[in-house]
C-alpha cells in the first residue's frame, strides 16, 4: 500500500502528529489516541494507522525508556505485555478484514469508555486487585485487541493499573511497552498482508521527525502547563472526535443498509 494523499490531507496529517507528539511528550502517552481519531474522520482507519505507524512505535520507545529504571518499573508488570500479542493479532485481522464504518464505530466506542475513566474508577475493583494476573491477562488481550484494531488501547489498561494504585512513571511505562508490542505484531500483520509497503514507511520519516521534534517540546513545557485545564481541553477534543466518529460511521452504515 502506497499512501497517496492529497496536499491538504498531507497538511492535516502533519498537523495531527504535531499535536499528538506534543501531548505524548507532556503526559507520557497519548500519541495514538490523538492522532487515529483525528486522521480517522479524513481518512479511512487502515490509511491512517499506516502513515503513523513509524512515529507510534517510536514516540513509545522513547516514553518507555524516558521514565528509567526499567527492571525495577517493569519487572512485576512486562507479562500483561505478553498478552496483548494475542489480541493485537486478533485485532489486526479486524484492521484487514472489517469494513471501515463499523471499524470507525469501534473507536468511538473505544474512546467514550476512555472518557468515563473516572467513572470506572469509581466502581469496585478489588478482584483485580484479589487476581492480578488473571485480571492482567484479560487487560493484556482486550488492550491488544484495541491497539491492532483501532490503535487505542488505553480503556482496560487504565483500568487495570489504575485498579493496582501504580505510580504514574511504572504506568506511563508499562502501557507504553503494551502498546509497542501490539504494535509490532499489528506492523507486522499489515505488511504480510500487502497493506503495508516500504514506500508507506519511508513517507512516515518525517513525520517521526516531526513527533520527536514536538516530544521534546512537550517536555519543555510539561512543567509550565496547568494540568487541570489542560485535561479538560483534552476532554472536550476527545468528546467532539467520538461524537463525531459515531455519527460519521453511524450515518454511513444507516445509508448502507437503507440503498
Amino acid at each position: 500500500m502506497s499512501v497517496e494523499l492529497s496536499l491538504q490531507l498531507w497538511a492535516a496529517v502533519f498537523s495531527v502528529v504535531a499535536l499528538a507528539g506534543l501531548l505524548q511528550g507532556a503526559i507520557g502517552f497519548g500519541f495514538p489516541v490523538i492522532a487515529t481519531p483525528m486522521l480517522a474522520m479524513l481518512m479511512d482507519i487502515r490509511t491512517a494507522i499506516v502513515v503513523t505507524v513509524v512515529p507510534n512505535i517510536v514516540t513509545g520507545v522513547i516514553a518507555i525508556l524516558r521514565g528509567g529504571q526499567l527492571r525495577s518499573n517493569l519487572g512485576r508488570h512486562w507479562k500483561v505485555a505478553l498478552w496483548t500479542l494475542p489480541g493485537a493479532l486478533l485485532g489486526t485481522k479486524l484492521l484487514i478484514f472489517a469494513s471501515q464504518d463499523w471499524l470507525k464505530l469501534f473507536l468511538a466506542i473505544a474512546l467514550f469508555v476512555y472518557l468515563r475513566q473516572e467513572a470506572l474508577n469509581r466502581v469496585d475493583w478489588s478482584a483485580v486487585r484479589a487476581h492480578p494476573d488473571r485480571s492482567g491477562a484479560v487487560a493484556g488481550f482486550v488492550g491488544g485487541l484495541l491497539s491492532g484494531s483501532v490503535n487505542v488501547a488505553l480503556p482496560p489498561l487504565l483500568i487495570y493499573f489504575s485498579a493496582l494504585g501504580l505510580s504514574t512513571v511504572v504506568m506511563t511505562q508499562v502501557m507504553n511497552l503494551c502498546f509497542v508490542t501490539a504494535r509490532m505484531v499489528q506492523t507486522t500483520g499489515l505488511a504480510l498482508a500487502g497493506a503495508l509497503d516500504g514506500a508507506a514507511i519511508l513517507v512516515s520519516l518525517p513525520l517521526t521527525a516531526l513527533a520527536l521534534l514536538m516530544m521534546w517540546l512537550g517536555w519543555r513545557i510539561q512543567d509550565r502547563i496547568d494540568a487541570l485545564t489542560y485535561k479538560k481541553v483534552l476532554k472536550l477534543f476527545l468528546w467532539a472526535m467520538a461524537i463525531g466518529l459515531a455519527l460519521q460511521s453511524g450515518w454511513n452504515l444507516l445509508a448502507d443498509r437503507m440503498s
